[in-house]
């Protein structure tokens, strides 16, 4: 079993209280991924704030129409390769129809005031660029590894926070994501043609992406790696040997899972089974695959003999381990 003593974090002990979300907080904006292929997406305004808008929108394939009595030099580029559409005359109420949402880029009170009508009469969704109010969808912060999408969003109350998380993100989120999502789009079918039932898909699934991005050449990973990886993986019920789990029995000085080693966070989100104290923070649990079994053990160092308690739940783990589980434990520091 291995032992993971985690950093003591002292400021999070002596902060103390809840740090989960508030329930009573209500959502400014309901989150969402919109389906816009093939679909007409309307940008007033030529400018470069209208450029950006525009470098995401014509990767969602939308049928993108412009209207601007002028455009600059990257907008000019898109229209002669054939990306969008621009329309040089004056903005009149009819040209919002049929689109799917409208984005607002000419920096015009006047002329928003006429766009808002014209899509608030219709029920078509309309973004004002940097005008929050005005807006009925915002456009977050983007942790791009197509075809994995991560966006951050604060609401629209603290942009700035939200690109510090997405330059976190960054650091640690691998480019090579994008390639094993690849991988499992084009081969989804295939695993599903050999496992038969969700919870063996899962756990596939999961064995094969934690590989994956602990691997240095995940860039190298093709489709023959899916063969290789079913021809390995080892369905619960089967009569066949078990490829052994991993445990870990993790001490836990801190009550977030921002403050988690990786390690540790890691090991319960891949974990099939999370065996934990009573006061180990939600935040922390919440970490574990919903599919995961969760078991609270009470207070170790509140049993009439807690080292076997201990060892008890070391000798758990190894059973459930032979049998193929990933297994963690989670505990506070034993008192002296």
């Amino acid at each position: 079993m291995t032992h993971y003593r985690a950093p003591q974090n002292n400021r999070a002990l002596e902060t103390g209280g809840s740090t989960l979300p508030d329930p009573s907080e209500n959502f400014a904006y309901f989150p969402a991924f919109i389906h816009v292929t093939g679909k007409k997406v309307l940008v007033l305004g030529g400018g470069e704030v209208a450029a950006g808008k525009l470098r995401i929108l014509i990767r969602s394939q939308a049928l993108i129409k412009v209207v601007a009595p002028e455009i600059c030099d990257d907008i000019a580029v898109m229209v002669d390769e054939g990306r969008i559409v621009w329309e040089s005359m004056p903005f009149v109420d009819t040209m919002v129809n049929g689109a799917a949402m409208v984005f607002d880029a000419t920096d015009d009170p006047y002329l928003t005031g006429r766009v808002q009508a014209a899509t608030k009469r219709r029920n078509i969704l309309l973004n004002v660029v940097d005008k929050t109010p005005l807006c009925d969808f915002i456009v977050p912060a983007i942790l791009d590894r197509s075809p994995v999408m991560i966006t951050i969003s604060t609401g629209a109350c603290a942009p700035a926070l939200a690109r510090i998380i997405r330059q976190r993100l960054e650091t640690v989120l691998p480019a090579t994501m994008s390639q094993l999502a690849r991988i499992a789009r084009d081969a989804r079918q295939k695993v599903a043609d050999h496992l038969h039932d969700n919870v063996s898909r899962q756990r596939f699934w999961t064995h094969f992406f934690q590989r994956g991005l602990q691997s240095r050449n995940a860039k190298s990973l093709g489709p023959e790696d899916i063969d290789l990886a079913l021809r390995q993986f080892v369905p619960d019920g089967s009569s066949a040997t078990v490829p052994g789990g991993q445990t870990m029995m993790a001490e836990l000085h801190v009550d977030t899972a921002f403050d988690l080693p990786h390690g540790i966070a890691r090991a319960i989100e891949t974990a099939d089974i999370v065996f934990h104290e009573d006061d180990v923070a939600d935040e922390i649990l919440t970490l574990a695959r919903r599919d995961a079994t969760v078991i609270a053990i009470g207070h170790i160092d509140q049993e009439a003999d807690p080292t076997q308690k201990r060892e008890h739940l070391v000798q758990q783990a190894k059973i459930f381990a032979r049998q193929g589980f990933n297994i963690v434990t989670l505990t506070h520091p034993t008192a002296h």
